[in-house]
């Protein structure tokens, strides 16, 4: 329930009412109020691809799973294939190694990680109809 002094953005509302709510102040002391947002959760062949290849290269990095067959979802520019990464595929330290080298040699910043550069080169490759890298400028091997 909301707390309320008239008049009603004289600063003195805290909590919601309805389905907006009110903060007391805001940055700079200026009186703020926003619409609340329910987030959805659509379950769109766009977004089950997409946090598939997010869950499966965060997983292969962490060595959770092997890349050996997992499948991946590339974009071919009007819908999404699958592919599968061979049976013969490992990732190693020595793979997570070459990811954070080439970090620090691509300029990509300070506070970009080898995990978060092998998971985001993947995922522009996969939707731009490549192939993923195993070691920056490598392929996985792909089942036939």
């Amino acid at each position: 329930m909301a707390k309320i002094k008239l008049p009603l953005m004289s600063g003195q509302v805290s909590n919601k009412i309805g389905d907006v709510v009110y903060y007391r102040r805001g940055d700079f002391g200026i009186n703020v109020a926003r619409v609340r947002v329910i987030p959805r959760n659509p379950k769109t062949e766009n977004q089950i691809a997409v946090r598939h290849n997010l869950k499966t290269l965060m997983q292969i990095w962490l060595g959770r799973i092997s890349p050996a067959g997992q499948t991946l979802y590339k974009w071919n520019g009007t819908n999404w294939t699958t592919i599968t990464i061979a049976t013969n595929e490992t990732f190693t330290d020595t793979d997570k190694e070459a990811w954070k080298t080439y970090v620090h040699t691509s300029k990509q910043g300070h506070r970009v990680t080898g995990r978060y550069s092998f998971v985001g080169v993947n995922m522009q490759r996969l939707y731009n109809n490549l192939n993923p890298w195993k070691r920056p400028n490598t392929e996985f091997s792909l089942a036939t």
